[in-house]
């Protein structure tokens, strides 16, 4: 799962498996370690009572996300918003640039 930020806004992109995950219920964690050993960590997980939230402790971003049929859908992204924040949960397609060490084999083909 990755995550980035622009402005106000969040987008995760998740590859097949995680989708896979995602749709059996399941959440999908990821930490990020900086010096010192502080550490981020980000949180998806579909949302059990159908309603979409983001939250941040300090030290987690959790994403809860009313994904409904998306999981199956060819629909590439998933959004809402969680006042103020702006959520994007994106299907992560194949790479065509970039380093071959940075290409995911489970991301999502190009159509």
């Amino acid at each position: 799962m990755k995550l980035r930020f622009l402005s106000n806004s969040l987008r995760l992109r998740v590859n097949q498996k995680e989708v896979e995950k995602l749709a059996a219920g399941m959440e999908l964690t990821e930490r990020v370690t900086f010096a010192g050993g502080a550490t981020l960590t980000y949180v998806l997980a579909p949302a059990r009572n159908g309603k979409s939230t983001a939250e941040f402790d300090g030290k987690q971003i959790r994403i809860m996300a009313a994904l409904g049929d998306w999981t199956k859908s060819d629909d590439i992204g998933f959004y809402f918003v969680a006042e103020p924040l702006k959520v994007a949960i994106e299907k992560d397609l194949e790479c065509v640039d970039g380093p071959e060490e940075e290409k995911d084999p489970y991301a999502f083909p190009r159509r």
